[in-house]
């Protein structure tokens, strides 16, 4: 297959590969702007709409919330994956970025629970459902169209701005947060300053949906039609002939599953909350260490074309099982700077596997069920770790007594990871089947 495309890979203009990259990462953003954005202000989100006398138990009740809207991402990764394979990437695309645009724009104009009693936390629940359905459907469509329209030669370099996307929202959200914390008061912050970050998603959106509509169709896509070779039923062939690629990359998103929610979305309230930092410190340790991570990724998305994929994937789950734990014992309110350190070391330990492994998984998925195999591979990991990571770490930590139990959830994650980075054959030289 990749043989078949190499010539439209070689006319096609340059142009056209930046625009289906920029147009593929926008709904990346906005997904990951959102959860930051959730993550940092899910204290005051908690007692918003899950007011307790026991603070810890509306904080649980909160990152309940946003496990909850993780079920229904598998659903979703289904319902377009089958769409996407059948009939092409681009509307499904385009429907799935209106759907998180809308998404994060009605928790932003939500009334509390004072104003409208249980609808509230039922309201903010369904909004959560319904974009976990579209951002399902989103990380698989957006993976294959970046792989598929990038240049054969620099693949883990383009795939590798879509994590670049996913590091610049959690910058983004992250900075947007904790602006809003410094400026204004604790009671204008409960009053209306928390929803301002959320009312970005909307416009956004329609950014995305302009530049997906305006896109073709990706060449290997296009090659699998011409061909009629598309498969009448994705999940069916993939289960069947493709079980050991979708396990090995389950097995690849583990460790950035449990990383990325736990080291810059549960980060902030996991320092104020637990560790004792002051809020606006615990957002600013967080928003440092995005910048390094951030720096990091291009870098090593580059370097995955040189070397190949799988060193660094396993160069960088071995980083993330040593380095995890002793990190997590330098977080010390009494030294911001060494504890900005510990999270930058976390951050570099991981992002030599996070610029690499969506490219890894997108070459070892055929094109007539990428899109379904990709969805599958990244939203059940996703679902079962990202999504419960802030939970499962709030409930270690009350229920255990042990500070430092968020790391060992990482550590685990990261031993997935490695077994798969094993078993894992390198596919820079093989290239897209």
């Amino acid at each position: 297959m990749e043989t078949s495309v190499a010539a439209a890979d070689a006319r096609g203009p340059i142009a056209q590969h930046k625009k289906a990259l920029v147009a593929a990462c926008v709904g990346n953003f906005i997904e990951y702007y959102d959860f930051v954005i959730y993550g940092y202000f899910a204290s005051v989100i908690a007692r918003l709409f899950f007011p307790a006398d026991n603070e810890a138990a509306s904080l649980l009740l909160t990152f309940a919330v946003f496990a909850i809207s993780y079920a229904s991402r598998p659903l979703g990764g289904l319902i377009f994956g089958h769409l996407g394979d059948r009939y092409g990437r681009k509307t499904p695309l385009a429907v799935a970025v209106l759907l998180i645009a809308a998404s994060t724009t009605i928790i932003g104009l939500l009334p509390t629970y004072e104003s409208i009693g249980l609808a509230a936390p039922v309201i903010l629940t369904a909004a959560r459902l319904v974009q976990g359905i579209s951002v399902g459907g989103e990380y698989g469509g957006a993976t294959s169209f970046i792989a598929e329209y990038a240049p054969r030669n620099r693949r883990g370099f383009y795939t590798g701005w879509q994590t670049f996307t996913i590091g610049l929202a959690l910058l983004v959200g992250g900075g947007v947060a904790s602006l809003i914390t410094g400026a204004l008061s604790p009671a204008d912050l409960r009053a209306w300053g928390w929803r301002l970050p959320f009312f970005a998603g909307l416009p956004l959106g329609f950014v995305g949906l302009y530049l997906r509509l305006k896109l073709e169709e990706t060449p290997h896509f296009a090659s699998v039609q011409s061909h009629q070779e598309v498969a009448r039923a994705p999940l069916l062939t993939g289960l069947r002939d493709e079980w050991k690629s979708i396990l090995i990359g389950m097995g690849l998103i583990s460790a950035p599953s449990a990383c990325i929610y736990i080291y810059y979305i549960y980060s902030p309230t996991y320092l104020s909350a637990v560790l004792g930092f002051a809020l606006a410190d615990a957002q600013r340790a967080n928003l440092y260490s995005l910048i390094f991570y951030c720096a990091l990724l291009p870098f090593f998305a580059h370097l995955s074309d040189v070397v190949g994929r799988r060193p660094l994937m396993l160069v960088s789950a071995l980083a993330i099982i040593i380095v995890t734990y002793p990190a997590f014992r330098m977080l010390d309110p009494a030294h911001f700077g060494r504890s900005v350190a510990a999270l930058c070391m976390m951050s570099l330990a991981f992002a030599p596997h996070s610029a690499t492994a969506l490219c890894a998984m997108a070459e070892i998925m055929p094109t007539k069920m990428r899109y379904t195999g990709l969805s599958v591979s990244l939203n059940i990991p996703v679902t079962l770790l990202g999504g419960t990571a802030p939970f499962i770490a709030t409930y270690l930590v009350s229920h255990t007594g042990d500070l430092r139990a968020p790391a060992w959830f990482v550590i685990g994650a990261g031993l997935c990871t490695l077994l798969a980075a094993l078993c894992y054959r390198e596919t820079l030289r093989t290239g897209l089947r």
